[in-house]
């Protein structure tokens, strides 16, 4: 379940031939802006990061969307992935980076649980 109030990371699959470098890593951090908005059973997650959009794998757009204590990790400070999506749209004309993820399969959203 995707928590609208909670802080979340954005991981990009690795660009390379083995192991140890196609691995899922972190490449920008944020809040979900506004809430997620379906359609055509598509729902559009926009998120505000924080710093620079700095992907590196130019080659895959998919990106998984983790949030803390969520995930298969409930109870923990630990990070668990919320949903997987594509990069639809990058804009940066409002003077923050906002970016525009696709999400395809089914999606939960909730409030905040404090």
């Amino acid at each position: 379940m995707i928590r609208l109030g909670k802080p979340v990371q954005l991981l990009e699959w690795g660009h390379g031939t083995n192991t140890t470098n196609q691995i899922w890593t972190v490449f920008a951090e944020g809040s979900i802006e506004g809430k997620p908005r379906t359609t055509d059973g598509v729902t559009d997650v926009v998120i505000a990061i924080n710093g620079k959009f700095d992907k590196k794998n130019g080659a895959d757009d998919y990106v998984k969307i983790m949030q803390q204590g969520e995930g298969m990790t409930p109870a923990s400070q630990q990070w668990g992935e919320v949903a997987m999506g594509t990069l639809s749209k990058i804009d940066s004309a409002s003077g923050k980076t906002l970016v525009h993820i696709a999400l395809r399969g089914a999606t939960k959203l909730g409030k905040l649980v404090k």
